[in-house]
């Protein structure tokens, strides 16, 4: 039998409809006629629906679903005392038949709801990942650092080693001429068969030549113990101020010339 209140205000739509569909007294309260897609919905009768008070209906008593509008996860009370969440379309209509009413469209959304909850644990797990992604991505950066400084380093001790052998071995041939020439000189300052001018001319050129000796000797054991200088010992080499000037700018230029890495 067709609900004369249900055809007055929603018309065939109220029993084809697929959402459930309900009408409430706006002076009682009171739903005065239910579909039975409210039925299936709340799983009750339309009987036992038909004349509950609408604030029973639903569970947040302190919402007011009476005035006309449009509400979003709305939970109304089923048959089994389990809540199903809705949105609610409500629409105020006047019936000079019979009064003041309020007519309600409900659609379940509890499948949305669950399809929201599973976007949101695969947003946190995705945004988790991501987070010890990054994390992990900073580690290795961190290590990587480390790693080519450790290579930067061990590149440079290697490059200084390899010149200190280099310098040394130079210092070692050097060392031979200068210890001829030094024999040379104390053997001419030996000879007295000479004139006497030319001799005091020899003796100044032998002066000067035994001064320039030492001094190539002082340097050349300066260069030798100066490429001993990353081995342990009581006192640092102090090398002449000249050499010392050379080495600086050899230094620099060493550290600052491109130098493939080692592996």
């Amino acid at each position: 039998m067709t609900d004369p209140i249900a055809t007055a205000v929603f018309g065939l739509l109220f029993e084809r409809s697929g959402d459930a569909a309900f009408i409430v007294s706006r002076e009682t309260g009171r739903i005065v006629s239910a579909n039975f897609g409210a039925a299936d919905l709340l799983l009750r009768d339309v009987d036992s629906i038909v004349g509950m008070p609408l604030e029973d209906l639903g569970y947040e008593p302190d919402r007011d679903l009476l005035a006309p509008g449009h509400y979003e996860d709305v939970g109304l009370r089923r048959g089994d005392e389990y809540p199903v969440y809705v949105e609610l379309q409500v629409a105020h209509v006047e019936s000079p038949e019979h009064g003041a009413l309020a007519a309600y469209m409900a659609r379940d959304t509890g499948e949305r709801r669950v399809l929201e909850r599973e976007l949101l644990a695969k947003h946190t797990a995705l945004y988790t990942a991501y987070a010890d992604l990054e994390r992990t991505h900073a580690q290795l950066a961190m290590a990587q650092r480390e790693v080519e400084e450790r290579n930067r380093e061990v590149a440079l001790l290697a490059w200084r080693a390899a010149m200190g052998e280099l310098v040394a071995g130079i210092a070692h041939h050097l060392n031979n001429p200068v210890g001829a020439l030094s024999s040379t000189v104390r053997r001419m300052s030996q000879i007295a068969s000479v004139d006497p001018v030319d001799r005091a001319i020899m003796e100044r050129l032998l002066v000067r030549s035994s001064q320039l000796v030492q001094r190539i000797e002082t340097n050349v054991a300066a260069i030798i113990d100066a490429t001993k200088a990353n081995e342990p010992g009581p006192h640092k080499p102090v090398l002449p101020p000249e050499l010392a000037n050379v080495q600086s700018t050899f230094v620099e230029r060493l550290e600052s010339s491109p130098r493939k890495e080692m592996p």
